[in-house]
């Protein structure tokens, strides 16, 4: 898939500073770019020497450790020559899977059991962590709804 981002050097802490701002940001450059959206947000975690995460990772990072993250949003359309510094191709990947339902507080759980199931199958990681944001609802966060895929050889 095509995507719109931008990267950001990040921890845990602060990404709520990023939630629903820098991807206001991508939007309005959607729509001046007149593209199409075609897919829900993404965030991609790099560790912090800026791979991909392996096993033994998984977001959250330890308290206070900086890491790269990239906020993407799929993107359809005629794009700029002059812009493509800020697009770039997500290849499709093999994942383990989870829909998760609740307050993002909740999540590091969630990557702890897909974690385990990941070492219990004896499965290897590739690399690609992210995180699709489905439903936010920021008054409720009872009722977000994220995907989590953590990226399988």
């Amino acid at each position: 898939m095509t995507v719109l981002y931008s990267t950001r050097r990040t921890t845990i802490g602060e990404l709520g500073n990023f939630a629903g701002t820098a991807v206001r940001d991508l939007y309005r450059y959607v729509a001046d770019l007149d593209l199409l959206v075609c897919g829900p947000q993404y965030w991609f975690y790099y560790d912090p020497d800026g791979r991909p995460m392996t096993a033994g990772d998984g977001p959250p990072f330890k308290s206070g450790s900086r890491f790269t993250l990239e906020i993407a949003l799929p993107v359809q359309g005629q794009i700029p020559t002059t812009l493509l510094p800020w697009f770039k191709q997500i290849p499709s990947f093999k994942c383990l899977s989870s829909r998760y339902e609740g307050p993002w507080e909740g999540m590091p759980a969630i990557y702890s059991k897909m974690m385990e199931h990941i070492a219990a199958q004896g499965l290897s990681m590739n690399g690609m962590v992210a995180e699709s944001f489905l439903h936010i609802d920021f008054p409720a966060p009872k009722n977000n709804i994220t995907e989590i895929q953590i990226g399988l050889l």
